[in-house]
């Protein structure tokens, strides 16, 4: 059996009594996401004002810089409440992987905690940061090969742009492809970034760090952990099959991210013995039957004549008491 396939197992063993509590955190998650969408659009009918100039910009409307202010108020209440309750239901399924199946109100106890609610908040802002960033690197020249293309075929400035904007419109786009392709494995180095901020002694950027370095060799395989789960994405654009693929990807993240902590974790405490610094009385390169030479011989438990006399050791009776039990038998 195959990694993916263990600990997709091994993630429903887990859910197996828990999965009243998983959709109520899914529903609850979905709930509040779709309360703010209700609002924001109930308060753009409610606030809409007659379609004049504002004075503030010219050329835009004053209804249309109202409804850009609700919405970006929306997004950051959103952004407040989604983004600790999420690194909550982590910590929920992190419990639940240890056998533990909490409260579904305790996915709401980083509200209680100042330190950790804004962690969360600054380890979303600065890994959107770096993927925005990331993104530019890989995309730009692409992109902007798209853009050219589609300004030689609108316009057609030349005889035979035609043609050219067509050509460079399909090497660009495939070019668009492959280097997404690229960026999206090259993204999966944050993927354990949240669940190594769960211990609270860990700031943000020793989670990213520790996360970019648990995934160099590996991220090719979380991409395809994720892919894994398309089906049931597109499976999801129903409304009941999404009670169910949340909770059993974030188990199985879950589930995976720790194996991969844990494969890290071990990696870095192997420590060589032929790199034991010459200080020591080692050289570089010597052998562990080199080094265990150096060590203290065992010692026997009975004293020997060399003994200090001070030191009174007592006699061991074993062999003792097995002659005399021989004898009884006889």
């Amino acid at each position: 059996m195959t990694l993916r396939k263990q600990v997709k197992y091994n993630a429903k063993r887990c859910l197996c009594n828990s999965w009243g509590k998983a959709v109520a955190i899914s529903l609850m998650g979905v709930a509040i996401y779709l309360l703010f969408a209700i609002i924001e659009m109930i308060a753009n009918l409610l606030l809409t004002l007659p379609a004049q100039t504002s004075y503030l910009i010219p050329g835009i409307s004053d209804s249309w810089l109202l409804s850009f202010a609700i919405s970006v108020v929306m997004a950051i209440g959103s952004f407040l409440l989604l983004v600790p309750l999420n690194l909550g239901i982590t910590s929920w399924y992190y419990s639940l992987s240890d056998g533990i199946s909490e409260d579904i109100l305790n996915i709401f106890c980083f509200f209680a905690n100042r330190r950790m609610f804004f962690r969360s908040l600054y380890l979303t802002l600065n890994i959107g940061v770096r993927v925005l960033l990331t993104s530019l690197l890989y995309l730009i020249v692409p992109g902007a090969g798209i853009g050219f293309s589609i300004w030689l075929l609108s316009t057609a400035p030349f005889a035979g742009s035609i043609f050219a904007g067509s050509l460079a419109l399909t090497f660009s786009a495939m070019l668009f492809l492959l280097m997404l392709g690229f960026l999206l494995v090259r993204l999966q180095k944050y993927f354990l970034a949240r669940y190594y901020l769960l211990d609270t002694t860990t700031t943000v950027h020793k989670a990213i760090r520790n996360s970019i370095h648990a995934t160099k060799s590996v991220r090719d395989e979380i991409f395809l952990f994720k892919l894994s789960f398309l089906g049931w994405g597109i499976a999801s654009l129903i409304l009941l099959p999404i009670l169910y693929t949340s909770a059993y990807y974030s188990m199985s993240a879950m589930l995976y991210a720790r194996f991969l902590m844990e494969q890290d974790k071990r990696s870095n405490s192997i420590v060589l013995v032929g790199d034991v610094n010459s200080d020591d009385g080692i050289e570089e390169g010597s052998t562990a039957a080199e080094d265990l030479s150096q060590t203290k011989p065992f010692e026997s438990c009975s004293p020997s004549p060399a003994a200090n006399s001070d030191v009174s050791v007592e006699e061991p009776t074993i062999s003792v008491s097995l002659n005399q039990e021989q004898g009884e038998k006889e």
